[in-house]
């Protein structure tokens, strides 16, 4: 059955192309998911706030900064996005998340290429980074108007899932 599910990702890679339908303002709503294929808007269990956190309920408008070709910059009210920013803290719940800095919006930040994401086609409007890192990770806390740290999702031998206590998420762009 793994190998299945491996080849159709594969199938499902090898034919996709960037897709050019996000622009303007929306939102970005977090669903929780840990596979592709089964990654549906309807699981949507909060979204970003303007400073870059997950909340369940304080959503923020984004917008495309500074286009490129193939690729998206965000920011919101509050600033340009980034996970570069290394005065964030670092997931270290995760074996592989020491060098990975929370996400966050600032005024101040300048957006570089490294900051870029992207859609599939196939995957509707679901933001993806680097090298087809469509996955991120939050430790979600619990309470009213809470908002909890996101970084992107880093796995390897040591470590294939989201540390425990985390979930694993994707990012979808709702656009308003």
């Amino acid at each position: 059955m793994k190998f299945l599910s491996y080849t159709a990702f594969g199938a499902l890679l090898a034919t996709t192309t960037l897709a050019q339908d996000i622009s303007g303002s929306g939102q970005i709503h977090v669903v929780k998911s840990s596979n592709l294929q089964d990654a549906l808007p309807e699981n949507t269990i909060g979204c970003l706030n303007a400073q870059g956190l997950f909340t369940e309920t304080d959503c923020a408008t984004f917008t495309i900064r500074d286009p490129k070709p193939l690729t998206l910059f965000l920011s919101s009210e509050t600033g340009s996005c980034t996970f570069q920013d290394s005065t964030q803290p670092a997931n270290t719940d995760s074996v592989y998340g020491s060098r990975l800095h929370s996400h966050i919006c600032r005024e101040d930040y300048e957006t570089k290429d490294v900051d870029a994401f992207y859609t599939l086609n196939g995957l509707d409007n679901f933001l993806c980074r680097g090298n087809l890192n469509c996955f991120y990770d939050v430790k979600i806390e619990p309470g009213d108007n809470a908002t909890s740290l996101v970084w992107e999702f880093a796995w390897g031998s040591q470590q294939r899932d989201v540390a425990e206590g985390h979930t694993m998420v994707m990012w979808y762009w709702s656009k308003v």
